[in-house]
């Protein structure tokens, strides 16, 4: 095999180019396009015109924010990498829906990946691909190619790349291209060394790859906070060089996640997902080390057979590294021919390792030949005579580390604190929902009272009847058989009535499924006979009877004391109407309950107040002010859900979410 590279003037001097290094035409021709995005326009001149003298040849390529060609690094600027295989074949396809990236990776895959495929290059168009999954998608059918890549660059403007295919140019696609053969040799090396600088935070609201808030503020005002107004102002371009790291849960390094684009509302959308929850760390390159891995690499690959080199690095990276960047890009032209370019991600998998990359510079080494070739490596330039500001900004970087480092220390002693504290505050939260059952015991007592008097009524009556038919001598048998059938009918409900009660004073020791409906009726059964009592209208709306797995007796609870909340509403204030109106729904994958009263509504002076411990308007001397916290603290705490108010029309709402 032999890689030819040239910057592309003008259509003439291509075809010359192409004609002087005797190029004939072949499939087995690999044609990479590295463009800046001003130039892109020339693009379809110069795709013609190789498909005019290579027509069976295999294009592929991407917009840059730098181009790479033997050692060199370009920008605003087109280069071209001819690779012309002898014992290889290819195979290429393209992919513009965007819906599923994993299920892109897998249709590629199904297209190009054959039992002799060892390496896959792949392009991508920058906005709306989750870059992790289509890399699972790509590995779906053989998990131990290589492959290589980016995310198309756009000149550091953010407008979104675009990537290149035979005659077409795509910025919403994926274009991938597999090397096949017994006797071609491929392996690929990686670098990135970003160093987390200062406090960890966490992303408390994102979709997909877009982040709107870490730690409740949004991200751009974090960046302002942390970085300076500078930084901020400068956004998405100056997130390049100050990354969001993570911390990948195999190894234990850093992985970079880089700013693609900033919508102007204080969001920011990176490379990849970043989930709600994660926590992040504002990266600062460790320059030094950068270097040094790029001088080991660049020894281990050495050693091996070479005859084309393919670099795929990101633009932070450069941007962060500036003129040293030069300098590390052209310790490669001691190996060999190389070209590339710089993107917004690197895709970089082998048998050993499968990983999305930001802020990294990979690089694809092919030869078909086993021959290693004797090579002198010898740095010419040594990184501390490139910038005099380095030994400062390495001070600067040790001394953020260090300082990173003790703050880590503080956090997780005080967390350590803050936990033991939190469980003796739960123990007596514990103590205290038990307390406030057992406050309820008395009154659910009164309550038992009320339900059992009527069949307890009815069950007298019948016994008299039967009584005074036996002293008249008027047995009837018929009579007799139905009066009995009433007295178990009675007697089954006095049963049942005290199991409801015993169940609801028995702590749900794990979740179980019922419905919202359920939930309130057994709610408002133990309650009918005092809203009978005292004319209180409810009605009830449920608009949903899909299942839920919850702890049904502490939502019963929480429902008992907001409706008995009601209740003294209601006749402390006399309402000539008592009204309760219970509603239920499901929304947005939440589930609801409402319990709206018509008792005139809470003071919007207190309404902030009315789930504080020991808050209270009832005037009762038994009244403990507890009954709302704990109620908030079992939905949100135990129930992992949320508990509201709001003032409506003519009263106060309850808002049970889980």
């Amino acid at each position: 095999m032999k890689t030819f590279n040239i910057r592309y003037r003008s259509d003439e001097k291509l075809r010359d180019f192409i004609y002087e290094n005797q190029l004939i035409d072949s499939s087995d021709i690999l044609i990479q396009i590295f463009s800046s995005q001003n130039k892109v326009n020339n693009i379809l001149s110069i795709t013609n015109l190789l498909y005019e003298l290579l027509p069976s040849a295999s294009v592929i390529g991407s917009t840059t924010d730098g181009e790479i060609i033997d050692g060199r690094i370009l920008t605003e600027n087109i280069v071209i990498s001819l690779t012309i295989f002898n014992h290889s074949y290819l195979k290429t396809a393209l992919v513009e829906t965007i819906d599923d990236s994993y299920k892109i990776g897998v249709e590629l895959a199904e297209k190009i990946v054959t039992d002799d495929t060892k390496v896959m290059i792949v392009f991508a168009a920058s906005k709306d691909i989750d870059a992790p999954l289509l890399l699972q998608g790509l590995k779906s059918l053989k998990e131990d190619i290589i492959i290589c890549g980016a995310l198309s660059g756009d000149s550091g403007t953010f407008s979104g790349g675009s990537i290149f295919h035979q005659k077409r140019i795509s910025k919403n696609g994926v274009v991938a291209i597999t090397l096949n053969g017994a006797k071609l040799r491929a392996s690929n090396r990686q670098t990135s060394q970003w160093e987390p600088v200062g406090r960890e935070f966490k992303i408390t609201k994102s979709k997909n790859s877009r982040v709107f808030t870490v730690d409740k503020m949004s991200v751009f005002e974090l960046y302002k906070k942390y970085l300076g107004k500078e930084i901020s102002d400068k956004l998405p371009l100056s997130g390049l060089q100050f990354p969001f790291v993570l911390k990948d849960s195999q190894n234990g390094s850093f992985i970079a996640r880089s700013v693609l684009s900033s919508p102007g509302d204080g969001s920011l959308i990176y490379s990849a997902n970043m989930k709600e929850g994660s926590k992040v760390q504002i990266a600062f390159g460790d320059a030094q080390k950068m270097l040094e891995n790029s001088q080991k690499i660049v020894m281990e690959i050495a050693d091996e057979p070479i005859e084309s080199i393919f670099i795929y690095a990101s633009g932070g990276r450069r941007r962060f590294l500036q003129n040293i960047a030069y300098s590390e890009i052209e310790s490669y032209k001691m190996l060999g021919v190389s070209a590339g370019f710089f993107g917004y991600g690197e895709f970089f998998s082998n048998s050993s390792e499968s990983i999305f990359l930001n802020q990294s510079i990979t690089c694809l080494v092919l030869s078909e030949s086993n021959e290693i070739k004797k090579r002198e490596i010898r740095f010419k330039r040594d990184y501390k005579s490139i910038d005099n500001n380095l030994d400062t900004t390495r001070a600067l970087t040790n001394i953020a580390k260090v300082s990173s480092r003790e703050l880590q220390d503080l956090n997780e002693k005080l967390e350590s604190r803050v936990k033991e504290e939190v469980k003796k505050s739960r123990d007596k939260d514990s103590i205290l929902i038990h307390n406030s059952k057992l406050a309820q015991m008395g009154e659910m007592m009164s309550l038992i009272a009320h339900q059992w008097r009527q069949p307890l009524s009815a069950i007298s009556a019948t016994s008299t009847g039967l009584q005074v038919k036996i002293e008249l001598d008027k047995y009837d048998e018929k009579f007799f058989l139905s009066s009995l059938l009433k007295v178990e009918d009675y007697v089954k409900h006095l049963s049942d009535t005290i199991d409801d009660f015993t169940e609801f004073f028995k702590p749900s020791k794990l979740p179980e499924f019922t419905t919202l409906e359920k939930l309130c009726d057994k709610a408002l059964f133990i309650l009918s006979s005092s809203f009978s009592k005292n004319s209180i209208l409810v009605t009830t709306n449920y608009q949903n009877d899909v299942e839920l797995s919850t702890y049904s007796n502490e939502i019963i609870q929480v429902l008992i004391n907001i409706l008995k909340n009601a209740e003294n509403i209601l006749l402390n204030r006399g309402i000539k109407e008592p009204h309760i109106e219970i509603n239920t729904f499901l929304k947005d994958k939440k589930y609801y309950i409402e319990v709206i009263d018509n008792g005139g509504g809470i003071d919007e002076k207190i309404i902030d107040k009315v789930f504080e411990s020991y808050f209270t308007t009832n005037e009762r001397e038994d009244s403990t002010g507890l009954g709302l916290y704990m109620s908030k603290f079992i939905i949100e705490d135990s129930c992992y859900g949320k508990l509201e108010v709001a003032n409506v029309k003519n009263g106060a709402k309850f808002t049970i979410i889980l």
